[in-house]
């Protein structure tokens, strides 16, 4: 069960994994050289999509490890690792989130400075022009 009351059905695994190929009711799959000709085309196509996918989402897995301290578990019991997990998964999301709105605050905070700049310059010529005048 994870975070919920839908079960995992297949599980994606990498080439280093020497466990199970069936726990209770979830596939484990493992990538392996498509030499035979049990499966046809199409699911060896799909299955290379997943194993892409699979890898894709590990340098993820490794930030979330590194930086979001998700190496140990200090929350006690299955409740505590969802905790821990979501906890993580918030802090990453966050980060992604203020690290795009870092580029478009910076383009707006540019355009108003380049107006403030302006307005400063128009009201310093309108005061040179009246100092001349006296």
């Amino acid at each position: 069960m994870l975070l919920g009351k839908r079960t995992i059905k297949t599980l994606i695994s990498d080439r280093g994994y020497k466990g199970k190929r069936k726990v209770h009711e979830t596939i484990i799959e493992i990538p392996t050289p498509f030499s035979n000709k049990k499966q046809s085309r199409y699911q060896q196509i799909k299955l290379k999509k997943q194993f892409r996918r699979r890898a894709a989402i590990e340098p993820i897995n490794g930030h979330l490890k590194s930086d979001h301290r998700l190496e140990r578990n200090f929350y006690k019991g299955i409740t505590g690792v969802n905790i821990h997990v979501m906890l993580a998964a918030t802090a990453f999301n966050f980060k992604r989130m203020m690290n795009k709105w870092e580029s478009s605050f910076l383009s707006f905070f540019k355009s108003w400075l380049q107006g403030f700049v302006q307005i400063i310059i128009e009201l310093e010529l309108k005061y040179y022009i009246l100092k001349m005048s006296f």
